[in-house]
Formats: C-alpha cells, structure tokens, sequence
C-alpha cells in the first residue's frame, strides 16, 4: 500500500480493516506517549502508574468515535451518556492534564480516520515539548515544609524562639516563608517553608533547628508544589 493511500483513506473508519489499522496505530502512537511523558515529564507524581491510562483512553476514545459517527441516533445518545458522567480523580499537575487531552485527541483523529493530520500533529507536539524540557531542565532548588512542635524554655519567650528559629532557618537557604504559629502556654508549633541551596543542607538544617527547640518535633515533608 502506498504511503499516501495509508494516510489518506477514503474507507470507513468503522470497516474492519480501517478499524484495525486505526487501532494498531493508536496503540503504537498511545506508547509513544507514555515514553515520552516518563521521559521528560517534570511531574512529580507516580509517572509509571499515570502514565498506564494513556492508551487506553486513547483507543477506548476511537472506539466510540468509529461507533457513533456513522449515527446520528448513537451519537445523541452519547452526549446523554456524557452528561451523567462525573469523574472524581484530582488531577495534581496541568501537565498531566495536557497528556491526557493528546491522548484523546490521538483517539478522536484516528477514530475520525484522521491518520495524517493525527500522526503530524502528534509527532510535531511531542518534539516541541521534548525540545522545550532538554532546553529548560527541572533544576529547581530542594523546597521543603517544616513543622516543628516542642515546648518553649520558659513562657513568654516567643519572640525570642521565633528570632532563633527563622535565623538558623535563613542559612543555606534561598526563601524562607513563616507559613503558621501556633503557642498555647509553652506549648509552640511553626510551620515554615525553606528553599534549599541543595539537599545536602537538610542534614544541617534539622540539626540547627534542634538546637533552637531542644526535644521538639521536626517533621519535614517535600514541597515543590507550594506556592
């Protein structure tokens, strides 16, 4: 088969051997996709478990593409289908939120039997985002939240402990930002959050810390998506 006959074909998209090629397509195309969002993808969730529903969502969507769009009856009632369905997973990075939109319009085209204009459009997006991400690598600094809970040395010395406390914080780092103080008697609590020259200065930083509040708590948890 020429390579134009391949892109441009004039068949059904619902004719078994449109469909199965359109399919095969998707699947190729749909693990491309999840290559390249583990690949260069600066999302800091669970890329592997993500990145699973990529093609299926792709070939589930040319499925009912290719189905409905011979019918007018069908494709009705998929808009009511539609409207009753809600979908509760929290989606944390827009970026994922942009894979998952490539991989339905990669199951819209090709379910439409849109392959050229598909494949191109696919191919030339990916390398945009592939030459953006080797252009502007995540170099971030480390940030950090920081909650710390212990018991002043005498009452009344807040202010005193809060001086301490954001001075031992302030060294090898870039930002910090007091978030939440909480005193109650001598009972004290803070939250804060530190950007890090780099990682080596966690060590440090929770020794300087314990220093300030002798026997407190410190509880330390990643922060990069903290504004």
């Amino acid at each position: 088969m020429p390579l134009q006959n391949f892109f441009q074909s004039d068949s059904a998209a619902n004719e078994p051997r449109t469909l199965l090629i359109n399919l095969g397509l998707v699947l190729i195309l749909g693990q491309i996709l999840v290559w390249h969002y583990q690949r260069f993808s600066p999302v800091l969730s669970n890329k592997r478990k993500f990145s699973r529903v990529f093609v299926f969502i792709a070939a589930t969507t040319m499925l009912v593409i290719a189905i409905v769009q011979s019918s007018l009856a069908l494709s009705l009632g998929l808009v009511g289908a539609l409207s009753i369905i809600r979908f509760r997973t929290p989606i944390k990075e827009p970026e994922e939120l942009a894979y998952l939109f490539l991989s339905i319009g990669l199951g819209l085209g090709m379910g439409a039997n849109q392959r050229l204009i598909t494949v191109v459009v696919f191919v030339v997006i990916l390398a945009y985002m592939g030459l953006v991400s080797a252009s502007h690598p995540n170099v971030l600094p480390p940030r950090l939240l920081v909650h710390l809970s212990g018991t002043l040395a005498a009452p009344g010395g807040t202010e005193a402990t809060l001086k301490e406390l954001l001075a031992a914080a302030e060294d090898g780092t870039t930002r910090v930002d007091l978030r939440r103080i909480d005193t109650e008697g001598p009972a004290f609590n803070a939250t804060l959050v530190l950007d890090l020259d780099r990682a080596e200065l966690v060590g440090p930083l929770l020794t300087r810390l314990e220093k300030v509040l002798p026997g407190s708590s410190i509880s330390v948890v990643e922060g990069n998506s903290l504004d």
